[in-house]
C-alpha cells in the first residue's frame, strides 16, 4: 500500500473541530456569580482550540467603580507604559490604577505588563471636544492603540472587563483568578487561529467601550468591512475579522442608534429572495437596511456572542455554518458552541434550542425592560 493510502483516515476516525469555541451565561435577575461556570463550560470544548488564545468578558464585576471606565492595558515595555500614562493623565482623571492580579501558571508564558485604570474624562477636555463621554473615550482608546507602540488597550467599558491571553481558556481563567470576580454575565472564547498568529492582543474577546465579541468562524468580507468602518475613525490595528465585527456593532448600535435586531439584519442580512417574501412594512425596512449599510454585510461562516451592559446577543450567519445552541433555566440563559458545554453546568435546562441562522437571540436583565431571552427558535432536538 502506498504512503498516501496508508495514512488516509476514514470518516469518524479523526475529529476535525470547526475551529474555536464560544460560551456565554447571563443571570437576567442581575444576580452576580463567579467566573468558574464560564471556565467549566469552555473546558468541555478544549479540543476546539489549540492553546493559542483564550479569554473572558465579565459584566457587573466592578460595582464599586461602576461610574468609571475600566481600562485594561497590555504593555510591552516600560517606555510604552510611560507614554500611555502621560496620555491618560492629559485626558482623564485617574481614580485608581494597579496591576491586574494574576497567578503564575505553567501554561501561560511571555506575559506582558498587565495594568488596570479606572478613569473618567477630564471635564474641560470633554467639554472642549464637543463629544459625549463614550465617543471621547472610544477616540482616546483608538489613539493609544494606533499611535503608542507596545501599548494595547484591550478593555474599555464600565463595570465590565476583558481578560485574555495566549493559552487554553481554562488556563487563562486560572491565570487571571476569575474565581475571585463576580458578574451577572460572562462570555468566553477558546481560539483556533487560522489567518493570524496567536498573541495576547489577538485573543478574544475583542472589545470597545462596553461591547465585547467572541467569534467562531471566518469572514470572507473582512477587507470590504474594514475599509468601510475605517472611514468612520476606527483603526483596525489587529488585522482580524473579530475586531472589525466589534467596531461595526459599535458603529451601528451606539453611533447610528439601531436596535440589536436591526444590527443583526445588517451584518447577517436576509437574502433578497427572503426579503421579497415579507409583508410590505418589513420588506421596506429590510431593504432600507441592506441598501444603506451594504458594506457591513458579513459573509462567511460565523457564530458570535455579543456582550454589552445589561445583556447578551447570540447570532449565527444566515446559513448557520457554525454551530450554536441556547438554553434557559430559571433566570439564566446559556449559549455555547456545543450542547455539552451547557449541560456540564446546567444538566436539566427548562428548554434548549438551536437558533435559526441570521436570527438573534437576545437575553437582557429584567431591569432593561426586555425580561427574557427572545429570538426565533427551532424545535428542541439532539437531546
Amino acid at each position: 500500500m502506498d504512503g498516501y493510502h496508508q495514512h488516509q483516515y476514514l470518516e469518524g476516525e479523526v475529529r476535525i473541530p470547526s475551529g474555536c469555541a464560544i460560551s456565554g451565561i447571563i443571570d437576567r435577575s442581575g444576580k452576580r456569580f463567579s467566573g468558574s461556570d464560564a471556565i467549566t463550560s469552555i473546558s468541555v470544548m478544549h479540543d476546539r482550540s489549540n492553546g493559542l488564545g483564550g479569554g473572558f468578558a465579565g459584566y457587573g464585576i466592578y460595582p464599586e467603580y461602576e461610574d468609571f471606565t475600566a481600562l485594561h492595558i497590555f504593555y510591552y515595555g516600560s517606555e510604552a507604559k510611560r507614554k500611555t500614562e502621560e496620555f491618560l493623565e492629559e485626558h482623564f482623571d485617574l481614580i485608581n490604577l494597579s496591576k491586574i492580579p494574576t497567578e503564575k501558571h505553567r501554561a501561560i508564558t511571555d506575559e506582558p505588563l498587565i495594568w488596570r485604570y479606572f478613569v473618567m474624562p477630564l471635564p474641560t477636555k470633554l467639554a472642549s471636544s464637543q463629544l459625549d463621554e463614550d465617543e471621547y473615550t472610544a477616540r482616546c482608546v483608538i489613539r493609544i492603540n494606533k499611535e503608542i507602540d507596545g501599548s494595547y488597550v484591550f478593555s474599555s467599558g464600565k463595570n465590565m472587563g476583558v481578560f485574555k491571553a495566549v493559552g487554553y481558556p481554562e488556563d487563562v481563567g486560572a491565570f487571571y483568578r476569575l474565581d475571585d470576580y463576580k458578574g451577572y454575565s460572562w462570555t468566553v472564547h477558546g481560539r483556533y487561529p487560522t489567518n493570524t498568529p496567536g498573541w495576547w492582543g489577538g485573543a478574544h474577546p475583542f472589545s470597545l467601550l462596553s461591547y465585547s465579541v467572541v467569534h467562531n468562524g471566518e469572514i470572507s468580507s473582512y477587507d470590504a468591512n474594514r475599509r468601510f468602518i475605517e472611514m468612520y475613525g476606527y483603526a483596525c490595528t489587529l488585522k482580524t475579522d473579530t475586531e472589525v465585527i466589534t467596531y461595526m456593532i459599535d458603529y451601528l448600535h451606539r453611533r447610528q442608534g439601531l436596535t440589536l435586531e436591526e444590527v443583526s439584519s445588517v451584518i447577517a442580512a436576509p437574502f433578497w429572495s427572503t426579503i421579497e417574501c415579507k409583508d410590505e412594512e418589513e420588506r421596506n425596512a429590510l431593504t432600507y437596511l441592506r441598501n444603506t449599510f451594504a458594506s457591513m454585510l458579513i459573509t462567511g461562516p460565523f457564530s458570535i456572542i455579543l456582550g454589552y451592559n445589561g445583556g447578551l446577543m447570540a447570532l449565527n450567519d444566515r446559513l448557520k455554518l457554525r454551530s450554536m445552541v441556547a438554553a434557559e433555566k430559571g433566570d439564566k440563559v446559556f449559549i455555547a458552541s456545543e450542547e455539552a458545554a451547557i449541560r456540564i453546568i446546567e444538566p436539566n435546562p427548562d428548554r434548549l434550542w438551536y437558533p435559526i441562522g441570521g436570527k438573534p437571540v437576545i437575553a437582557e436583565l429584567y431591569t432593561t425592560g426586555q425580561g427574557g431571552a427572545h429570538g426565533h427558535q427551532l424545535p428542541v432536538s439532539g437531546l
